[in-house]
């Protein structure tokens, strides 16, 4: 995903929850979480494969799905800002941590927490019964999502709470995020 954002490609993405296996739940769920924020997020799989949609899965499992969805939704005029400056500028909507922070070399072998744009990182949960996740804070203000505390201290790695409802995402600080109030697809978040 990063990689093609680099070769002027940024409307892209993998099949959410996998393509021709039956992924857990459980890591279903991982995977939605971090896939609404792909720049392509679909969840699709091959024909004569069991079901995966959010809706394919339990009550519980199938809203912390749809929470993922509606916080993509209410950030849509944020990713539509990033495709209209990689449209004009060549710039990119998913990088890595080095991105833009060149100098600072614990950035450098961070694979999977990234950053959408310059104002929205993410540190995913990628192993199964995992909760909580390593993160790394680089040297800027960054604030939880959720509760809009300060993240502290910088420049280092810290140890998160990340239950299975949730996927840590940080807000820098100072940055204007434009969003939308979310409904229950793309038309009507409008």
């Amino acid at each position: 995903m990063i990689e093609f954002n680099w070769f002027g490609i940024p409307f892209n993405g993998a099949d959410i929850c996998g393509f021709d296996k039956s992924p857990t739940e459980e890591m279903c769920i991982r995977w939605m979480q971090v896939g609404a924020f792909y720049p392509f997020c679909r969840n699709h799989n091959i024909w004569k494969t069991p079901d995966q949609d959010p809706a394919a899965w339990s009550p519980s499992a199938t809203a912390i799905m749809a929470s993922a969805l509606r916080i993509r939704y209410t950030l849509l005029p944020y990713y539509y800002t990033l495709f209209y400056k990689a449209h004009t500028q060549g710039s990119t909507v998913i990088r890595p941590l080095f991105h833009e922070y060149p100098t600072d070399k614990n950035t450098l072998d961070i694979f999977l927490q990234f950053l959408i744009g310059q104002n929205i990182m993410l540190a995913p949960v990628t192993d199964n019964g995992a909760r909580q996740v390593q993160a790394y804070i680089p040297s800027s203000d960054w604030y939880d999502y959720y509760t809009g505390v300060r993240m502290s201290p910088e420049k280092q790695f810290i140890t998160l709470n990340a239950p299975l409802n949730t996927i840590p995402i940080f807000l820098r600080g100072g940055a204007i995020i434009p969003t939308q109030e979310p409904a229950n697809n793309t038309k009507y978040s409008r």
